[in-house]
């Protein structure tokens, strides 16, 4: 009995359970994962085919381009004969039997491995045709009082490809494909007539076969000129919704939604003469084996996401109702302030978890105790901090004192330098963090350059160009005034001349861009690749000197890599400091720290 009970404890837990469960579902993944590649499967045949379907279609262009260009070839033969010519030219110098010769030498020879049967017919300019076959005198005048007939006989180097099934140049009445092209002298443009080169619709036809669905030749009226379905031939599919597709580009594939169902049309031009060959084929067709293996998948995975829903649904409340008791439980706990443990029971995950937690809720005590403590040493520390201001707000407040001396005795020189001097150990010792206005770094900027000044004399004139709608910017503490001291010592003490040094601030590639420029001896080119290499080095260490590299860094750290600094200069040219940063407003932030009229 106690074996009994084991076991059963043993699968009631919660790893057990699960382990049973995966077990059990262990063919899930594979139909997960099969029916996850039949969608990249599906298209992957969807692609091959229509490009199969394309490239058969190439083929069958290809070949209707060779019967095409051998028509073409025995047509252009015929109309450079110097006989031909002759005899279209002035047929009254050749004899009956002469015109007879040449009509069987040169007319009736018209051989080719791609058309067995042909009609040729030549018209001149004086009334007259010659011909392999019979043409009745209707016939003749229809032709030759058409539109296109009058503008080709007066047009020189004029093809025409017709597709005639209604109003037959032959006795034979068959339909026929035509090349209609104009008999020219080169050299003088001077047209001797019309050769009508043809071949039966039979002879095309033999090339349209082979592919699955319907094919067709359409000529540029969207007539069908040949079709292995002999009743399709001579139907006009102008009216068809892919047609504005089809002459829209030489070759591609439509899929096209009709009132029997979907359907695939590819398509390809034959160049010669800008027909088109298409095939209709029904997409059920091609795709039905794709259709009947995904309606199996899809009837499978329905079934085991049907039975997994059910079983995931019976663990999932086996799991839950022990951690809804827990939580309750949680909450009385939460309501006694930590102060009491919960009882050990449920099953084996559940108890372990509820050991844990009271362990937790232990640590917990003794964390809040610690969290106590250290707040108080906090505020220990604070207080200290506020003490510890006391120096150098007293040290602030001599220099106001020695400065009102200095003007009381007339000394205005050394009250302005104590003036800016306060000023400037107020701002980099004083209140607030690392970040302020750029209006407040500019008040600290103004006291530095007036103690320059002092030194400089007239040397040196700074201007600053920052508009008021930037002065709330946010920048770094201390950060011009490593820049407008590299410029003073590298670039304006050197100098023979005056210095200048101009503060500009914009938005430009929505960024914002400070600027310190000077008129100064320049960097050397090497130099400067120096200075660049070393803003370009990565270092984990705390700058230890306040200079361009440091503010560099201090910029990259706080906003990120595609920040900081920018040099551009040269020998005599002065030099360029661009400093990059985010555009970001300084938001108004409270401050108790010590104040001083040291520097006013």
């Amino acid at each position: 009995m106690g074996r009994i009970r084991q076991l059963a404890g043993r699968i009631n837990s919660i790893r057990n359970r699960i382990f049973f469960s995966i077990l059990l579902f262990l063919v899930l993944p594979f139909f997960l994962a099969n029916y996850l590649l039949d969608k990249p499967l599906e298209r992957v045949i969807e692609k091959k085919i229509g490009s199969s379907a394309q490239d058969a279609l190439v083929l069958m262009t290809f070949n209707l381009q060779l019967f095409l260009e051998d028509m073409l070839n025995s047509a252009v033969n015929i109309s450079i004969n110097p006989d031909i010519k002759k005899m279209l030219q002035t047929p009254e110098a050749l004899s009956h039997f002469e015109r007879l010769r040449l009509n069987d030498q040169y007319l009736n020879r018209s051989f080719s491995s791609y058309f067995t049967n042909t009609y040729v017919t030549l018209f001149d300019k004086h009334g007259n045709w010659h011909s392999t076959r019979y043409l009745e005198e209707s016939l003749y005048q229809d032709y030759v009082s058409s539109d296109w007939y009058k503008k080709m006989i007066n047009t020189p180097y004029q093809n025409k490809w017709m597709f005639n099934d209604q109003q037959f140049l032959y006795t034979d009445r068959k339909p026929i494909i035509s090349l209609v092209k104009t008999i020219s002298e080169l050299q003088t443009n001077e047209i001797y007539g019309l050769i009508v080169f043809s071949v039966t619709e039979e002879d095309i036809r033999k090339y349209l076969t082979g592919l699955e669905g319907e094919v067709y030749l359409v000529d540029k009226n969207g007539t069908i000129a040949s079709s292995p379905r002999k009743e399709m031939i001579g139907k006009s599919v102008s009216q068809e919704s892919y047609m504005p597709q089809l002459w829209s580009k030489n070759s591609g594939q439509v899929i096209l939604e009709k009132d029997d169902g979907k359907w695939i049309v590819n398509f390809d031009t034959v160049d010669l003469n800008g027909w088109r060959i298409v095939q209709l084929v029904p997409y059920d067709t091609i795709f039905k084996e794709i259709f009947d293996l995904r309606k199996t998948n899809a009837s499978i995975i329905f079934l085991i996401f049907v039975i997994f829903t059910i079983i995931t649904l019976s663990i999932s409340y086996g799991i839950s109702r022990p951690l809804k008791l827990l939580r309750k439980r949680m909450q009385v706990l939460e309501e006694k302030d930590f102060h009491s443990v919960l009882s050990v029971s449920g099953p084996k995950e559940i108890s372990s978890l509820i050991e844990t937690y009271n362990k937790m809720v232990t640590e917990i005590r003794k964390l809040l105790q610690r969290l106590k403590e250290e707040y108080q040493q906090k505020e220990d520390m604070r207080f200290r901090a506020l003490q510890a201001q006391i120096n150098p707000h007293f040290i602030l407040n001599t220099l106001n004192n020695i400065k009102w001396m200095a003007y009381i005795r007339n000394d205005k020189e050394v009250g302005d330098m104590l003036s800016n001097l306060g000023g400037i150990l107020e701002q980099s010792i004083g209140r607030g963090g690392t970040l302020i206005p750029l209006k407040q770094e500019v008040d600290y900027i103004e006291n530095y350059i007036e103690l320059m000044k002092m030194k400089f004399s007239e040397r040196l004139s700074v201007e600053i160009h920052i508009p008021e709608a930037l002065m709330d910017q946010e920048v770094i503490k201390i950060m011009l005034q490593p820049i407008i001291e590299n410029s003073l010592m590298h670039g304006i003490e050197p100098l023979p001349g005056a210095g200048r040094i101009v503060i500009s601030a914009a938005i430009e590639q929505e960024m914002f861009l400070l600027k310190v420029e000077d008129n100064g001896v320049g960097i050397s080119p090497h130099r400067l690749q120096e200075v660049n290499a070393r803003l370009a080095e990565h270092s984990q260490e705390s700058p230890q000197r306040i200079g361009v590299k440091n503010v560099h860094d201090r910029i990259r750290l706080q906003y990120g890599e595609e920040f900081g600094i920018r040099i551009f200069s040269g020998l005599s040219e002065g030099t360029t400091v661009e400093l990059w940063l985010p555009i970001k407003k300084m938001r108004e932030v409270s401050s108790d720290d010590f104040k001083s009229d040291a520097g006013r």
